[in-house]
């Protein structure tokens, strides 16, 4: 058992540490989903390979009752979590990925429904205690969150994020217009200006390399009459 002081570790590490196939898959999905460190990876891994194992042991021994009725909890608890759709088999679990796990997290739903501009700053949110799931405060980024939980993830009642002017918030940048929109008519005749001078540019070098053309050529002759002569 050990001491609970130390607990044991509930993910299983990899085999060699270095494969390079395995550490560019990992660095994307740390990008892809703003994590911390490989170990939330690695627990997604140990997660997807326990529901396999159950998986296969509940179709070896189809015909008991005891693993029916796990059957049964085990395809409700995944269709809970939003893994698997409501009609689904022992044989759909088997296709489940680690990416499936990572996606049900609360950073990335808080991500994936406009709370935040990116995901690392979904996990921001949320540490700072900004975010509540059911109407409290939550600060754990890897919270796996059910299809109940999903359409209950809002700001926190005393977070300032509430307000439409917070800058922080996406999207408050258009609530600014009249400064938004000069901004952008700066950026446009700044654009417009560059391709102009850009133009007129490649126009002096154009002519510049006919002349050098058409001295060459009359060098060319002039030296070619010369040796008839």
């Amino acid at each position: 058992m050990g001491d609970p002081k130390f607990p044991s570790k509930h993910y299983d590490t990899p085999s060699h540490p270095w494969q390079k196939v395995r550490i560019d898959e990992e660095r994307a999905m740390i990008h892809q989903y703003g994590l911390k460190n490989k170990r939330e990876i690695w627990k997604a891994n140990t997660k997807v390979r326990d529901m396999r194992r159950q998986a296969r042991k509940l179709t070896a021994k189809a015909n008991d009752s005891q693993s029916q009725k796990e059957k049964r909890l085990l395809l409700a608890k995944l269709n809970r979590l939003g893994m698997l759709e409501q009609d689904s088999a022992l044989e759909d679990v088997l296709g489940i990925t680690p990416g499936n796990i990572l996606d049900r997290r609360l950073q990335t739903q808080v991500y994936l429904q406009g709370l935040s501009s990116t995901v690392k700053q979904a996990r921001q949110l949320i540490v700072h205690g900004h975010i509540s799931v059911d109407g409290a405060v939550t600060r754990v980024p890897g919270m796996t969150v059910t299809k109940l939980q999903e359409k209950n993830i809002s700001y926190s009642p005393d977070s300032g994020l509430n307000s439409d002017l917070h800058p922080v918030r996406p999207g408050a940048k258009d609530t600014y217009s009249d400064d938004s929109d000069a901004e952008e008519n700066e950026k446009t005749i700044v654009e417009e200006e560059n391709k102009v001078v850009k133009e007129e540019e490649s126009k002096v070098i154009e002519t510049k390399s006919i002349d050098v053309k058409e001295k060459t050529t009359k060098e060319e002759t002039t030296k070619k009459s010369g040796d008839k002569k």
